[in-house]
């Protein structure tokens, strides 16, 4: 309401300066056809703004007849602006709403005649006007006198909003309050009455079933009985709303507080109370009330609160991710080139040389850039690393040594790690990079100051999981046991408004370049469906517990290396496919360099036609997947088509897991991720020369 008064003030102040500036420019002859240039743009604007705003502006005459009406007085009245001119304001107002108006049309005169008017004064009502229809329809009149170059008022400016509803809501819920008041004694409510001025209080059964008493169990009863039930934390707010109602800032009391049920537990009332009858120096005297048995509802609210922080959590991962697989795309395609020409720069030069150093720096800038990348994609738990059985304990021991060589000196590692177990089917490189982010994370917490960090691992089952601060958020745990890993710190703890964002990418309350760490745990923990709860309070430290589901498997060997991937025999004719140039002129250079002959296609379309027309030449083919016509999948089925044994690589920024999912007719021999380097494209190549269609 007070932008909309203030939005009127403008308009009106804006008409007052036009007048007033039209009746300077009159003063003088010189300026005449200037004025009248600024009286037609006055006008103008003036009319642009009344004949396209929602309210009614109307102006009347001193004898309080209409002498200009906008033309939104069709919408609110049904009359024409035609119709409307030159109707007095006793034909629109309902007879009490004109006394009204007559009261402060003769206060102004009044003032006016006193010299104390106010001439920015506006004056808001709220009237009663008739519709065409003999209909009543309630309006919020803003009224100000227009004023002649004497300063003395001509003419009314008047503008109405339609307050219809407002009022007829206003209305409804006063009748239904009178209605709640007189049958509150058959609701299934708790009643009360308050003395105020000597404390005695008098309670229904229902007011003492709510909290699991009867009557005469916390008779005698005062205003003292009700504080002992209430909760200590609401009795302050509780306080001061009823001062507010006393000082009759509030119409009535009401306030959602906790109180003690017989059995312990907590139960919300919702408590509503006024002040009846009041001492002869105006001091409330007695007050009437009910409570009502809003456990049930505070209940659904949580529950509502927390599924809709849980969608909100959902949604901002899947929007991260889309993020992360654009980055992996697009920013990998770049770095692609830029680690391509970097490394057979380097592999060009004499080594020992100026440039080789400054080239092998910025390789190592490039890798770095990369790496971040590809931990976005951890974080999103899109991992194709090969999976194995694990002793969890056995694990952590193994990386142990390394992590405690470079611990600040005042730290002290505790361990609580069974001799073998439990077993797990995970990634042992992922495992280790969990327990390095989370002791560091520790440590970093603990400060300079020194401190303790505990890790522990052992089984629980699921009941054991703690419900709350799990990440994933849509987590739920299945019917079998759970390997834990906790790592407990004694440092700065973690405030509540914080935990919602500890495994964001790059959030960090520490100091600006941290902040991948635990969004890399997080990643690698739904990897491999776990869970990873937090328990933290500040001043006091925090728990991060990781759990993943145990293995029903024994371990009966180490398992063997990969077999290293079979050297390549250059020579021959390959189909490089990729639509960006740069990409597509640094892979070539590759390519060439070991040894190949290179044939180009910007798309699939391009490809299958060149593979057609030179198919008995072509050794295998490298093509990129996201491209436009024609993408890689559809490409590499194009392809099958013509010779269902040509071996295809397929290239993408994008991570495996991401590309290789969902059903496929037709399957690459190798992928290639982006950035790749001379040595990773050589092995792709081997791959694919010595895998047979699939």
């Amino acid at each position: 309401m007070k932008d909309q008064s203030r939005t009127k003030q403008s308009l009106i102040e804006e008409i007052s300066v036009l007048k007033q500036r039209i009746q300077e420019l009159e003063q003088s002859e010189s300026e005449r056809k200037r004025a009248e240039e600024a009286l037609r743009e006055s006008e103008v604007k003036y009319r642009l703004i009344a004949e396209n705003t929602a309210d009614v502006i109307s102006m009347l005459d001193m004898n309080l007849r209409f002498t200009y009406v906008s033309p939104a007085s069709m919408r609110l009245h049904g009359f024409t602006v035609e119709e409307a001119m030159g109707r007095t304001l006793e034909q629109v107002l309902t007879p009490e709403s004109m006394r009204l108006g007559l009261t402060v049309f003769e206060e102004e005169l009044q003032l006016e005649a006193s010299g104390k008017a106010d001439p920015d004064r506006m004056r808001i009502l709220e009237l009663e006007e008739y519709k065409k229809d003999g209909s009543i329809v309630w309006v919020e009149v803003s009224l100000a006198f227009l004023r002649d170059k004497d300063r003395k008022p001509v003419e009314i400016l008047m503008v109405s909003r339609d307050i219809t509803k407002r009022k007829r809501a206003e209305e409804a819920l006063r009748e239904e309050r009178q209605r709640l008041t007189g049958i509150i004694k058959g609701t299934n409510v708790g009643t009360w009455e308050w003395n105020v001025q000597t404390g005695e209080t008098i309670f229904n059964d229902r007011w003492a079933e709510i909290i699991g008493y009867t009557q005469d169990e916390i008779s005698p009863v005062s205003i003292e009985t009700w504080m002992k039930f209430a909760h200590e934390d609401d009795l302050k707010a509780s306080g001061e709303l009823l001062e507010k109602h006393f000082r009759g800032e509030i119409d009535y009391y009401e306030f959602e507080s906790r109180m003690k049920h017989k059995d312990g537990s907590l139960v919300w009332v919702l408590d509503r109370g006024k002040v009846t009858s009041w001492t002869k120096d105006g001091k409330p005297l007695m007050m009437m009330g009910t409570h009502q048995d809003i456990t049930e509802r505070k209940q659904a609210e949580e529950e509502k609160a927390k599924l809709e922080a849980q969608n909100r959590q959902l949604q901002k991962a899947e929007s991260l991710g889309r993020m992360a697989g654009a980055i992996a795309h697009h920013f990998n395609n770049q770095l692609g080139v830029v680690i391509g020409n970097l490394e057979m720069a380097i592999d060009d030069l004499p080594q020992g040389v100026g440039p080789v150093k400054s080239l092998t720096a910025a390789m190592r800038a490039a890798s770095k850039a990369a790496e971040m990348s590809g931990l976005m994609l951890t974080y999103l738990g899109q991992s194709f690393d090969t999976h194995e059985l694990l002793d969890l304990s056995e694990t952590c021991l193994q990386r142990l040594p390394i992590l405690q060589a470079v611990m600040p000196k005042d730290m002290v590692l505790e361990t609580d790690l069974p001799s073998q177990g439990p077993v797990i089917s995970a990634d042992a490189n992922q495992i280790q990079q969990i327990l390095t982010n989370l002791l560091t994370n520790a440590w970093e917490a603990v400060g300079e100051e020194g401190g303790s960090i505990h890790l522990r691992v052992k089984t629980v089952s699921p009941a054991d999981i703690p419900a709350a601060y799990r990440h994933p958020i849509d987590w739920q745990p299945q019917d079998h046991a759970y390997a834990f890993l906790e790592v407990t710190d004694t440092g700065c703890g973690i405030e509540d408004s914080d935990i919602e964002k500890l495994f964001d990418p790059f959030f960090s309350s520490k100091f600006t370049g941290r902040g991948m760490g635990l969004a890399v745990v997080m990643g690698i923990v739904k990897a491999h469906g776990g869970v990873i709860t937090v328990e933290s309070e500040p001043g006091r430290g925090s728990s991060f517990r990781v759990f993943f589901p145990v293995s029903g498997e024994e371990i009966l060997r180490q398992l063997d290396k990969a077999a290293p991937v079979p050297e390549i025999a250059g020579g021959g004719t390959i189909l490089l496919v990729e639509d960006e140039e740069m990409v597509r002129d640094i892979a070539k250079s590759m390519l060439t360099r070991l040894g190949f002959t290179v044939l180009e296609a910007k798309d699939g379309v391009e490809a299958v036609e060149v593979f057609r027309q030179r198919q008995e030449k072509i050794r295998f083919v490298l093509c990129d997947l996201t491209m436009p016509r024609m993408n890689g999948w559809e490409t590499l089925t194009a392809l099958r088509k013509l010779a269902p044994d040509v071996p295809v690589i397929l290239a993408s920024g994008y991570d495996k897991a991401h590309v290789m999912a969902g059903d496929h007719s037709e399957l690459p021999q190798a992928f290639l991720g982006k950035p790749y380097r001379l040595q990773g494209l050589s092995d792709a190549i081997g791959q694919a020369l010595v895998s047979k269609k699939k």
